[in-house]
């Protein structure tokens, strides 16, 4: 009995599947660093107008 070839479709898969690049948590340090200080940034002012609202 002999094998047949693989099918054009599972090659295809197979090839996009080792190309694959899936940032791992730990990778995507810097990046979410990043994000995290813009958001920071932009909550900061509403931040600032709290503590006078508190003080009523």
């Amino acid at each position: 009995m002999t094998l047949k070839p693989t099918p054009r479709w599972m090659q295809t898969a197979l090839d996009s599947a080792a190309k694959a690049s899936v940032a791992m948590p730990w990778q995507r340090g810097a990046r979410r660093a990043e994000m995290l200080a813009r958001r920071k940034g932009a909550a900061a002012p509403v931040a600032a107008k709290r503590p006078a609202l508190a003080a009523c």
